[in-house]
C-alpha cells in the first residue's frame, strides 16, 4: 500500500502522544502522519522566555513533549508555524494539518492546509440552526476573545474555560456548569481535548458536543484517503 504523507504541525513540541492514540489512530491506513513542533528546537525555558504572550497577544495554549502546559503568543508563534509549513511542504507532505483551534493570518503553502478554526466555526453553525453554541476554552482570559471570534463566525456563545492539559476533572466541572444554559451544542475550542474528554463533558453537560481533533481526522481521511 502506497501511503500519503500528512504533516501534523503543533504550536506546542512534538511528538503529540496525547493525540497518536486518540484521533491520529482514526485516520485510514493510507495516510501517514509526520510530525513537526513549532517549539522542538527550543528547550521549555527558551521558549517561555522568547513566545510567552506579550500585552495584548492573543494566548494560545499547546503542550510541550513532557506533557505540561505552554501558554504562547499567537504573534510570537505565527513564524514558527511558517517555517514548519515550508519544512513539511520540502519533506514531501501531501497535505499539512494545523493542530491549533487558534485565529492565524493566511499562511504561505503549496500543497492543502486544513486548519481547525474555520471546520469547527461552520460546522457548528450549521447543526446549531440559529441557537447559541457552547464553548468550552483552556484559559480564563481566552474566555471573551473566544466570544468574539464565535460572533464574527455569526454565533452567541457562552464560554468557560477549563485547561485540558492539567486536571481532566475541572475540564467535567467546566462542562456540568453549562448543563441547562439553553445551548445547541459544545464546541470544545482546543486541540488539547481529546475523545475521553469530550464523553465527560457530553454526560456532564447534557450537550451533544463536537470536538476538534476528531472533526478534522474524519475531513482529512474523507479528502485524502482512498480507502
Amino acid at each position: 500500500m502506497i501511503k500519503q504523507r500528512i504533516a501534523a504541525i503543533t504550536i506546542g513540541q512534538s511528538p503529540r502522544r496525547d493525540m497518536t492514540a486518540d484521533s491520529f489512530a482514526r485516520l485510514p491506513a493510507d495516510l501517514e502522519i509526520v510530525e513537526y513542533g513549532a517549539l522542538d528546537p527550543f528547550s521549555r525555558e527558551e521558549a517561555v522566555k522568547r513566545f510567552s504572550p506579550a500585552d495584548g497577544d492573543e494566548v494560545l495554549v499547546s503542550r510541550l513533549r513532557d506533557g505540561n502546559q505552554i501558554r504562547l503568543g499567537g504573534e510570537a508563534v505565527t513564524q514558527l508555524l511558517q517555517e514548519c509549513i515550508q519544512r513539511a511542504e520540502k519533506d514531501g507532505a501531501a497535505a499539512i494539518l494545523l493542530l491549533c483551534t487558534g485565529e492565524f493570518p493566511e499562511f504561505r503553502h503549496t500543497k492543502p492546509l486544513i486548519t481547525p478554526m474555520p471546520l469547527l466555526h461552520a460546522t457548528a453553525r450549521i447543526l446549531a440552526g440559529g441557537r447559541p453554541v457552547a464553548v468550552l476554552i483552556p484559559e480564563p482570559e481566552q474566555v471573551e476573545p473566544a466570544i468574539q471570534r464565535w460572533r464574527e463566525s455569526g454565533l452567541e456563545a457562552l464560554a468557560v474555560s477549563a485547561s485540558p492539559y492539567q486536571d481532566i476533572a475541572e475540564v467535567e466541572r467546566a462542562a456540568a456548569s453549562l448543563r441547562g444554559c439553553g445551548a445547541a451544542l459544545l464546541c470544545m475550542d482546543c486541540m488539547g481535548y481529546t475523545v475521553e474528554m469530550k464523553r465527560l463533558a457530553a454526560r456532564a453537560s447534557g450537550l451533544p458536543v463536537l470536538l476538534p481533533r476528531t472533526l478534522m481526522s474524519a475531513i482529512t481521511g474523507e479528502f485524502l484517503s482512498l480507502l
